[in-house]
């Protein structure tokens, strides 16, 4: 064994040849599975597109510190770790009419070991029980939407609560289950959170005080944030910048840390970073994928093949591989149904300083808008629309929150009033004095938004892009204005002195990085592109473990159910009938 690795662009076991699984893509889901097939033994090879920011990642003893810190302008302004549209552009448009344009910012992720996770807030709240058997809950309900296309799933939250937990035992989830700030919206679990609650930032206090006036029930956010030592990693020190930046003393438990790290260290277990996967090469039948052809980082074509190949690289991406290797659904259902949280976001500025600063970014949120009953199993009748979590959240990053204050209006208003540019640095209004709430509402799935191949527009590798065609349903739209008075009233209780929402164009890409669909999961392949595992339908070794194979989008943060299913699909393969005995952290942990 050849471990920690030596050779430049990789890491973990660099003699490994042959494979058993090859699993494209290092984010929450690939690394999940990564961990269970290697802990089983299995032989495993990760291509991932991205850079690598954990140098001796693959190192047993203490992690090394990552490549990250909190540099706003190594990260929000040039770019550190993200997909460079330039070189792989993507284009958009809102119906099949029209022609795709292109667009700096079509859902990009991340591009680096561990996938986006690693730069989020690292929510990771659960799904509910009506989240898994929506379809059914709005007909009973008697609520149609016409041109949407809302399933249940084909497995049940009870079903999934076992690797809910496991998967909250290995990324160190924190939070209040029990305590003060519960939520009563929160579905049945069978074990406590591994963590205690994180510290509520001073925004947090201030807006779940006025949540609190109007009868709301602010809770503190499931966080894959230490707030004590676990796992060999280190506390959170409440530094300010935890969404949008890679924690730079691994307080995160993201994939690459957590479920990645376990894996590279078996021995089992290789990654190739840099490897940005063109296609998928099929025996004479079609049904097996027998190799994968990747381009390396001089821009040579290379090969690879395993006995299964799982594809984890984001659902817009995973799409694209599947259509620029020619593949296919007999349902017709490949990229279709694509789904983003629909936010709505609503701004209140307030005469007092809200220390942004010092925090994780968002502590506190509240449910009451998700428009289901406590306990999560059924549909609110009194509010009739469904959105999704409310975060309460702020500014924490001073140097652009300062560009803003370059605005000529800024700059106007600042003369208006005789106040002097310095003092205007100094008071920072678009940084110091705001709170923000982000309703992360339900996405409808419709057939019609979809992933498919620009026909026009290639990459820096001469392939062609991803094309979104996209347009929001009524189903989100009127939810958001009807809970908007809500979220304003709750800024005006908080004492907000102003407060205003953030304009809505449909003519641009979605803003949310919660990308689900166009791989969906079924009972059949007439209504589904995945099995209930995430099993591809129409072939033998080809599976899914992102966010593609979601049904419905729920109101939560998805990333703990992509782990989770992710967990539960490689249970399946290694041992099929009974997927809940690969589970070993959360028994271990008592």
């Amino acid at each position: 064994m050849s471990l920690p690795a030596s050779v430049s662009g990789v890491l973990g076991n660099t003699s490994l040849d042959r494979f058993d699984a090859l699993i494209v893509g290092s984010g929450a889901g690939g690394s999940a599975a990564a961990h269970v097939l290697a802990a089983a033994g299995w032989k495993v090879l990760v291509l991932e597109a991205g850079v690598n920011p954990f140098p001796g990642l693959d190192h047993s003893g203490h992690i090394p510190w990552p490549l990250f810190s909190n540099d706003e302008i190594k990260n929000a302004l040039r770019h550190f770790v993200y997909q460079d549209p330039l070189l792989e552009p993507r284009t958009f448009r809102q119906s099949e009419s029209e022609t795709a344009q292109a667009h700096p910012d079509v859902n990009i992720l991340t591009r680096n070991v561990g996938g986006a996770a690693v730069i989020s807030g690292v929510a990771y709240p659960r799904f509910t029980p009506v989240d898994f058997r929506m379809a059914s809950a709005l007909s009973a309900a008697g609520r149609n939407y016409p041109g949407t296309s809302f399933a249940d799933w084909p497995l049940s939250y009870e079903e999934l609560e076992p690797f809910y937990t496991e998967a909250e035992c290995l990324s160190g989830v924190a939070g209040d289950t029990t305590g003060e700030d519960d939520n009563p919206f929160a579905p049945p679990r069978s074990r406590p959170l591994p963590l205690p609650p994180q510290p509520p930032m001073y925004v947090a206090r201030v807006l779940a005080h006025g949540a609190k006036q109007l009868g709301y029930h602010p809770y503190n956010l499931e966080s894959a944030i230490n707030t004590q030592p676990y796992d060999g990693r280190s506390p959170c020190v409440s530094c300010g910048f935890c969404s949008g930046y890679g924690c730079p003393r691994n307080a995160k438990g993201s994939p690459a840390v957590t479920t990645l790290r376990r894996a590279l260290l078996t021995g089992n277990c290789q990654l190739r970073y840099h490897a940005h996967v063109s296609r998928l090469v099929r025996d004479g039948s079609g049904r097996r994928v027998v190799s994968v052809e990747y381009i390396d980082d001089n821009g040579q074509m290379q090969s690879a093949a395993a006995d299964h190949v799982i594809l984890a690289a984001s659902p817009i991406e995973s799409a694209r591989i599947c259509w620029l290797s020619g593949i296919t659904d007999a349902g017709g259902h490949l990229g279709r149904h694509m789904m983003f949280h629909f936010q709505t976001t609503g701004v209140g500025i307030f005469k007092q300083r809200l220390h942004g600063e010092r925090g994780r970014s968002v502590t506190h949120v509240i449910s009451d808008f998700r428009g289901v009953k406590a306990g999560g199993a059924e549909l609110r009748s009194d509010w009739p629309h469904l959105a999704g979590v409310v975060e309460f959240g702020t500014s924490s990053q001073p140097i652009i929150a300062a560009r803003e204050s370059l605005r000529p209006e800024a700059v106007g208003f600042a003369r208006l009033f005789n106040v002097s540019f310095k003092q205007l640095l100094v008071e920072s209004p678009f940084h110091a004095h705001i709170a923000v709430l982000i309703m992360q509402g339900e996405d409808a799935p419709q057939p019609a938004n979809r992933v498919d191949l620009d026909p026009t527009v290639r990459d820096v590798f001469g392939l062609p892009v991803p094309r979104l065609t996209y347009r929001n349903h009524a189903f989100e739209l009127n939810a958001s204005e009807f809970y908007k008075p809500k979220m304003l009233e709750l800024l005006e209780a908080a004492g907000a002195a102003y407060g205003f929402f953030q304009p809505f164009d449909p003519a641009v890409p979605p803003a949310s990085r919660h990308i689900l669909g166009g791989l969906r999961m079924g009972t059949s392949p007439a209504d589904s592109v995945c099995d209930r595992f995430g099993k591809f339908h129409d072939l033998d070794n080809l599976y899914c473990a992102d966010g593609g194979v979601f049904v419905t989008g729920s109101g939560y943060n998805p990333t703990l159910t992509i782990i989770a299913l992710a967990l539960r699909l490689a249970g399946a393969l290694v041992s099929p009938g009974s997927p809940e005995h690969v589970l070993g952290c959360a028994s271990a942990a008592g």
